[in-house]
């Protein structure tokens, strides 16, 4: 459980909305009510007793008895400390179910993590990439020009192949390549 302000109560409510899957056109748990605030329109069962050791059928009626909607002002200026606030901070004493999660679930997350970051790690290391085979196209100014075997044809870029080699050739005399 937490707190709400009157600055983020808009906000809270929305996130609220998203986590119950509550559209504001129809909807199941949240209603708007306008100029007044929001108020709860489903029923509330207590999943776990209070620790004071109250019984679930004891909550029960409580909650029979009373109206379940709880209506909060949308003005930013609240005189009064707001219902929600007491009802929010009576939810803290019940344990969330949500935090409650097995010593099991956990090593299992924790493996698929390690694999995750193992496999991928392992492929890069432990593989090597197959080595390309060339074919030679052409020779222009003692330069062999090569190009890998499942490559397609390159007849048509010939002449710009040769202009490209003969140039670089002609600017860098002293470092011309081996092979293209």
């Amino acid at each position: 459980g937490f707190e709400v302000d009157d600055s983020s109560l808009t906000q809270a409510i929305s996130t609220l909305r998203k986590q119950l899957q509550d559209s504001t056109k129809s909807p199941q748990y949240v209603k708007t009510v306008p100029k007044r605030g929001y108020q709860l329109i489903c029923n509330v069962e207590r999943a776990t007793p209070f620790m004071s050791g109250d019984t679930l059928v004891a909550e029960e009626e409580a909650l029979e008895a009373e109206d379940v909607s709880v209506e909060l002002p949308t003005d930013s200026h609240v005189d009064e400390v707001s219902p929600l606030k007491s009802t929010v901070t009576e939810t803290k004493s019940a344990p969330s179910v949500a935090k409650q999660v097995k010593p099991q679930s956990r090593w299992a997350m924790r493996i698929m993590l390690v694999l995750a970051l193992l496999i991928p790690l392992c492929v890069v290391l432990f593989t090597n990439p197959a080595e390309s085979k060339f074919r030679q196209v052409a020779v222009y100014d003692n330069t062999p020009v090569k190009t890998p075997i499942n490559h397609p044809d390159l007849s048509e870029w010939y002449p710009s192949i040769e202009q490209c080699v003969k140039r670089y050739n002609a600017a860098h005399a002293t470092v011309a390549p081996v092979e293209v």
